[in-house]
């Protein structure tokens, strides 16, 4: 077998390993909990794809993990770690939710992109501080953007429980506790659903779905990633300093250059991980607006291998666990927990079965150098 096809099957075989092995460690998990693991796992394929608008769910639950895997994924390119997603989206939401609640009476061909725009400048601004605190200081990324969520979380808080309230707001259930949120965005800064479109096709989505055009744009950014990875210049030194920054250094390219563009660029794309929620289902954004989804991207982009295509694939596999613990929880009552460590279990498995495969495919690698450096030598002596 060729090397090169034997190093590209078992780097696709990793994940498939990792689910079984994670699904093989959960069964002992389920039966712990004295529930039969065939039924719960059937359970969770058949709630999750008999119906389209199941289906519909995990494309809509997979879109914000597609945007955050894509941008820890950037970092992980350069041998950077962007752990500072978290933060960067809820900035990004953030001021996406201003932009989109505070200007009226544009039209929403101008006011839906400006206050996504706004979302991906606010990811970017976010981003530039512990990449300038790397570059100029070498302040370690992981620490300032640890940091830098905590900041965020506050922030967040403060505009939202006290400068931008919305005070029109009634005690919710008469219980006397407003719902503290933002004013609701304009309708010309909402995101339209895709029910109308794929029900041209046929495919009959009930209004309670909330899949909308974020879904494809995140397809369209993942190949627009791999285009610039694999095909531009700036792809080739990104991956080029990621691998050996010296060695790039030597060939002419600039690092800390690198790092810097890489770095506001993988914040751009988390600014945008929030919107699906903000913009195609609540329409304002409050104190419980969903957080971990750039924890999450973290493992999406190990699953899927830091490929923009397996990182679409890694999403949707997370977006089907979660609407399959809802199945399991509902007709078998199964802890909703029981699905939260197959993930982390999956994710150990992954990390585990990555090292383990990249250090064989390494060994291959360089004994196939080793190889060709004794046929050549052999020919000269020749």
């Amino acid at each position: 077998m060729n090397n090169r096809f034997k190093i590209i099957l078992l780097r696709l075989l990793s994940p498939i390993f990792a689910i079984f092995l994670a699904a093989l460690i959960s069964s002992l998990v389920i039966v712990f909990i004295h529930q039969n693991p065939l039924k719960v796992f059937v359970t969770m394929f058949s709630f999750s794809f008999r119906r389209i608008d199941s289906i519909a769910i995990i494309l809509y639950n997979a879109t914000p993990l597609i945007f955050s895997g894509l941008a820890v994924s950037v970092g992980f390119r350069m041998n950077l770690f962007n752990i500072g997603v978290e933060g960067q989206y809820l900035m990004g939401a953030f001021l996406a939710a201003l932009v989109g609640f505070s200007i009226k009476g544009l039209p929403a061909f101008i006011h839906l992109p400006l206050t996504i725009l706004s979302a991906i400048v606010a990811g970017a601004l976010w981003s530039f501080l512990p990449i300038y605190l790397k570059v100029k200081k070498g302040v370690h990324e992981v620490i300032s953007t640890i940091m830098l969520n905590y900041i965020s979380f506050s922030v967040i808080h403060y505009f939202i429980a006290d400068l931008l309230m919305d005070k029109s707001q009634k005690m919710l259930n008469g219980l006397g506790s407003p719902l503290v949120r933002m004013p609701k965005l304009m309708p010309t800064a909402l995101m339209p659903r895709m029910r109308e479109f794929l029900n041209m096709f046929g495919f009959n989505i009930p209004k309670h779905v909330y899949l909308n055009w974020f879904f494809p744009l995140g397809i369209l950014l993942a190949i627009g990633i791999y285009y610039m990875l694999m095909r531009t210049p700036f792809g080739f030194e990104l991956r080029a300093v990621g691998h050996n920054p010296d060695a790039a250094r030597t060939s002419g390219i600039k690092p800390e250059k690198v790092y810097f563009m890489g770095f506001i660029l993988s914040g751009a794309i988390a600014g945008l991980v929030g919107l699906s929620d903000l913009l195609g289902y609540f329409g304002y954004m409050d104190l419980d607006f969903p957080r971990n989804y750039g924890f999450n991207g973290i493992a999406v982009a190990l699953m899927g291998q830091n490929s923009p295509i397996g990182i679409i694939l890694s999403a949707i596999l997370f977006g089907f666990l979660n609407r399959g613990a809802e199945g399991v929880q509902t007709f078998l009552n199964v802890p909703m927990d029981t699905v939260i460590i197959l993930q982390a279990l999956m994710i150990i498995s992954i990390v585990i079965i990555t090292k383990v495969m990249n250090d064989y495919i390494k060994r291959m690698e360089k004994r196939e150098v080793s190889k060709n450096a004794s046929g050549r030598t052999a020919g000269v002596q020749l």
